[in-house]
């Protein structure tokens, strides 16, 4: 069993280089199976749960701008590669366009190329947003807390796009449920 799962979402959690991960009310190493007794699940925990979703809903928000430039682009280059063929049928007794035609087959496995590497990045953020949002819920699950959040957009402030969180918990009374974040959006 992972302790540190459950210390990363309690308040108590004390650590330094000597002991490790230790207990703030007993100043022991974490023992316990499945659940901790003593466990606060206050502020750091919320900010947590907040946080890991407000990631994963911004990641999930983009997903459509990042697959429609993913597919314009892998046309555009297919287009410059394949392209060049009638190009080259069109300027048949032209021999100096050769320089045109092996530059825009250049171009399009250059924009291929950065297409491939900007999806696999997207993917990757993705799986570590859901990896971190799992991880916390994984947590809650084990105490019986379940949530559910909701993201308000406000208005944008000098580049900067206000969003209020609320989160209604279930079996965790919480006496603040609503935070808002500033989100820098260049």
């Amino acid at each position: 069993m992972i302790q540190a799962k459950h210390c990363d979402l309690c308040e108590y959690p004390k650590r330094d280089f000597k002991n490790g991960l230790t207990c703030g009310l007993t100043d022991k190493k974490p023992d316990f199976k499945e659940t901790c007794p003593d466990i606060l699940l206050d502020k750091g925990c919320q900010s947590k749960v907040e946080n890991s979703n407000l990631e994963l809903h911004k990641i999930h928000k983009s997903k459509k701008k990042v697959y429609l430039n993913f597919c314009i682009l892998i046309i555009i280059g297919f287009l410059l590669i394949i392209g060049n063929k009638f190009y080259a049928d069109f300027t048949r007794n032209e021999t100096h366009h050769w320089k045109y035609r092996a530059s825009a087959i250049g171009a399009g496995i250059t924009i291929l190329i950065v297409v491939y590497f900007q999806i696999k990045r997207f993917w990757a953020k993705l799986k570590k947003a859901k990896a971190k949002k799992n991880k916390v819920d994984s947590v809650l699950i084990k105490y019986g807390i379940s949530y559910k959040t909701n993201f308000e957009y406000k208005e944008k402030i000098h580049g900067n796009q206000n969003i209020e969180i609320k989160t209604e918990y279930k079996n965790w009374t919480k006496k603040r449920t609503t935070t808002s974040a500033i989100i820098q959006r260049s």
